[in-house]
């Protein structure tokens, strides 16, 4: 039995993270290391290579499984409320088109994978469909922050994302029952003999829903529901032979949006109508390596295919297809003690298509290959990382980036941390081709530098970050009063983000885990207006109680400050806060009952203007493991 008493369990488990997190010992980060892989408390995405969140000089979040479960965290859209110097802005309930801004950059700049494997689709003017991303079987969820384009390429100017799929030998389930018809099961499976092993996931999501256009101020309960249903599944087969190992699996999601559309006489927003899509996103992976002495080399590649259809369009593109491949190889090499050295090259190609109703039809494809180094080192109390990285593509121009960090423990409680990168973003393949206007292929590269610094004391930590992007790439329209002569286009000037984080995350009196936060964000574009749809202030907060040896109880939430709709600031959607509940008793040593009660006061708000927010909700549900 694998014990999902998760009050018990959980409550040694998670004051152990808190106490960690509290606590960096100046002198003794390997002893530190082991026991933090115990929990799970590793980050794979920094360097590309396994290491201990102590051995990261970068700004990083990780949320672990059972984080998740407690705060009755369901997708990653609603886990970003969650994240500082984060926000979402999304266009309805579940599964609804849904914009996340990490340190004020829209979700088309930072990279999202899962298992390593690259969710942006170059066919979608968003980069990644986060809306649809469950996370019913995760591990966690790594958020590193900043311009990381030395380390991981394209698309990571703000940062990167990696879901971790759960990986835990045995069986675990989750159901549950709740508002809005909604109903969910999921179940993971892994197994193994001898050096074989194999692991599957399988999640199911339905609801539905409440109406996703509604007027200000208005109950989206009044009007026509648009649901969602959302079937996600992965695998992975391997083999563990001495010294390595060979590993290949896939996934995908399929989702079936009911959306509002507009008056075919009017063009105005009806509540009543219909714009349904299906999206489908399929990936196929292959991994390999093998220690040789000092050295850990590696093989990964994958493919990766997404396809959207709107299936009630009666004008304008109703097919979107885009294709993403990779080849990668790296060397890791130990080569003193405390110190690495990551070598690696790797091979994309990229290729987007889109259809209309009256059969038009474009494409476009382009090809990179990237060489990058990452180095690592350890001095005394000094952690210095150094990365670089040249991209050369056959489209425009090269791009070469690259990133210092440093890290400075000053005290068994406390670390100084400070970091400075580069980065770039090719243009999005549907912007160049643009099916609703003009093409143009002579779109370049954006380009951003940014900085950040930090100080982590006792679970306080208190930050500081700065972006600029150059040649931003936006909508031009020459002539209003000509229709189809607009174009994407590279813009002069800098668009500016910058803000600050402090938050505190902390064990007390045995039976409380308080996890609070605050960021303030300035975000411009080259004309220095402020940027739409950004909240300015957000606090976070969290806090478990634990009464009982077979009781949890968790109160979280967060408030959102100043935020407008528009560039004009003439539609506030923010100043508004969120409360949910959470609870889980253990009514056996392997199953567990939760509750899971959102925005319990029934706050009536609008992340996008015109468009509805999940209102009171219940879910009740069992979860368990064997």
């Amino acid at each position: 039995m694998k014990g999902y008493k998760m009050a018990k369990g959980f409550k040694r488990k998670y004051f152990s993270l808190a106490a960690i997190t509290a606590t960096v010992a100046a002198v003794s980060l390997n002893a530190l290391a082991s026991e933090i892989a115990q929990l799970d408390r590793v980050v794979v995405s920094a360097s590309k290579e396994k290491e201990s969140l102590m051995d990261v000089t970068d700004d990083v979040e990780v949320i672990t499984k059972e984080e998740l479960q407690e705060r009755g965290i369901k997708s990653l859209r609603d886990l970003f409320e969650f994240v500082s110097e984060a926000s979402v802005a999304s266009n309805g309930g579940e599964g609804k088109a849904s914009s996340l801004y990490l340190r004020g950059l829209s979700s088309d700049k930072f990279l999202v994978l899962i298992d390593g494997v690259r969710f942006n689709d170059p066919s979608d003017i968003s980069g990644a469909r986060i809306e649809h991303l469950r996370l019913s079987n995760v591990k966690r969820v790594e958020i590193i922050k900043g311009a990381l384009s030395g380390v991981w390429g394209a698309d990571a100017a703000s940062g990167v994302i990696n879901i971790i799929t759960d990986d835990s030998k045995g069986i675990d389930f989750d159901f549950y029952l709740g508002s809005f018809k909604a109903k969910s099961t999921s179940i993971h499976l892994k197994n193994s003999f001898d050096k074989f092993y194999y692991l599957l996931n399988f999640s199911f999501f339905e609801n539905e829903g409440f109406s996703a256009i509604t007027p200000p101020l208005e109950n989206p309960r009044d009007f026509e529901a648009d649901g969602y249903i959302n079937r996600t599944f992965n695998m992975r087969v391997g083999y563990d032979m001495e010294n390595g190992k060979v590993e290949a699996g896939g996934g995908y999601i399929n989702a079936f949006n009911e959306a509002d559309g507009y008056d075919p006489a009017t063009f105005a927003p009806d509540p009543n109508s219909k714009n349904d899509d299906k999206y489908r996103f399929n990936y196929y992976f292959l991994n390999a390596n093998k220690n040789i002495d000092i050295h850990k080399i590696s093989l990964h590649t994958d493919f990766a295919v997404t396809k959207r259809d709107f299936l009630d369009a009666s004008w304008g593109v109703n097919y979107f297809e885009g294709k993403s491949k990779k080849i990668e190889i790296k060397d890791a090499i130990s080569y003193r003690k405390d110190s690495l050295l990551v070598l690696g090259a790797e091979y994309e190609k990229f290729e987007s298509f889109y259809k209309d109703t009256f059969d038009k039809e474009g494409e476009v494809d382009y090809d990179q290959k990237g060489i990058y180094l990452i180095n690592k080192n350890r001095f005394g109390n000094f952690l210095v990382s150094e990365n670089i990285r040249g991209d050369f593509y056959d489209a425009f121009d090269n791009q070469f980036t690259g990133k210092v960090g440093i890290k400075y423990f000053f005290s068994n409680k406390g670390a100084v941390f400070a970091n400075i990168g580069s980065a770039y973003n090719p243009p999005n393949q549907i912007k160049m081709i643009n099916p609703w206007g003009k093409s143009n292929l002579s779109l370049e590269p954006e380009k951003s530098v940014s900085y950040d610094v930090g100080v982590e004391f006792a679970g306080f930590k208190v930050s500081y970050f700065k972006e600029r992007v150059k040649d931003l790439i936006s909508w031009f329209d020459p002539d209003w009063n000509v229709y189809g002569d607009e174009y994407y286009k590279n813009f002069d000037g800098e668009s500016k983000f910058r803000g600050f984080e402090v938050s505190f995350k902390r064990a007390f009196l045995d039976e409380f885990v308080l996890d609070v936060g605050y960021s303030r964000l300035y975000a411009k574009d080259s004309s220095g207006r402020d940027l739409p749809r950004r909240a300015k202030d957000k606090i976070s907060y969290s806090l478990s109680w634990y009464p009982l040896s077979d009781l949890t109880l968790n109160i979280n939430g967060y408030y959102i400050g100043e935020r407008y709709d528009d560039f004009a600031k003439t539609i506030q959607t923010g100043k508004y806060n969120v409360t949910n509940l959470s609870a889980s008793y253990a009514l056996f040593s392997d199953v567990d009952l939760f509750v899971n009660a959102y925005n319990v006061f029934d706050r009536r708000y609008q992340e996008v203007y015109g468009y509805g927010s999940r209102p009171r909700s219940i879910y009740v549900g069992f979860r368990g493991g064997f």
